[in-house]
């Protein structure tokens, strides 16, 4: 057993997010995390590669936008911090980063994967969006600009209109000049094991969820990875 900060992980129980670090070639993952994503490659060939495609992006980008001055990162649905990881890509130091998972267990996990100072650990679900902005304001300044990450997560609610309308809810409470980094697989090619049924994303379907935002170049890319980055107009409202 490994001891986190609210319950031991019980490392004979596969979990989905260790078996994702696992595809994404990290080291939190155990045998029963291992042979689950050994019976996902078979049945989602690509997931790995898709999960490399959305880590790098984010990465990428959290990194230019650290050395923009955005000081604040939140990544929802962030499972385990499997390098590279975002902690890692901003400032270190001077950022704060906040990953949210829904699953406790894996947040108990990733709290002994992280730095104590200036990286934060907590339980959210995203289909819980005012509880989750409540419990996020003793972690990060919703006043000032931050950068909220959606990386590989929409495809797991229910619908996209579920989807579009608790991202909403989490947009409109970004102070002005912050940014919204998401990701999805794109059709059938783009799956993962916790995608719903039916949800294959075009371009245009993501690029939806950046109305009112200024979308950056170059735009919201469609491929085996549909992702797109936003920021919110200093003018302010979200339409």
């Amino acid at each position: 057993m490994i001891h986190g900060s609210e319950q031991a992980v019980d490392t004979s129980v596969p979990s989905l997010a260790r078996a994702y670090d696992h595809l994404l070639g990290g080291r939190a993952n155990f045998a029963a995390d291992r042979a689950l994503a050994r019976q996902w490659r078979e049945r989602y060939p690509r997931a790995g590669e898709l999960l490399d495609l959305s880590r790098t992006y984010v990465t990428a980008c959290c990194a230019r936008l650290s050395s923009d001055g955005i000081r604040q990162f939140i990544d929802v649905g962030s499972g385990l911090p499997t390098a590279p990881s975002l902690h890692t890509a901003v400032r270190p130091g001077t950022s704060q980063v906040v990953y949210v998972d829904r699953d406790p267990a894996v947040v108990a996990h990733a709290r002994t994967l992280v730095p104590a100072r200036s990286v934060s650990v907590m339980t959210g679900d995203l289909l819980e969006p005012e509880a989750l902005l409540w419990a996020l304001r003793s972690l990060v300044d919703l006043a000032q600009p931050a950068c909220l990450v959606l990386a590989l997560v929409i495809q797991a609610l229910p619908d996209l209109g579920t989807a579009r309308a608790v991202v909403d809810v989490l947009v409109r409470a970004l102070a002005p000049g912050s940014h919204v980094i998401l990701t999805a697989g794109g059709g059938a090619a783009g799956r993962l094991p916790d995608t719903v049924a039916g949800a294959d994303l075009s371009a245009a379907e993501v690029a939806a969820f950046f109305a009112g935002l200024d979308v950056l170049p170059p735009g919201v890319e469609e491929g085996l990875l549909v992702r797109g980055t936003g920021r919110k107009p200093d003018n302010a409202g979200r339409r």
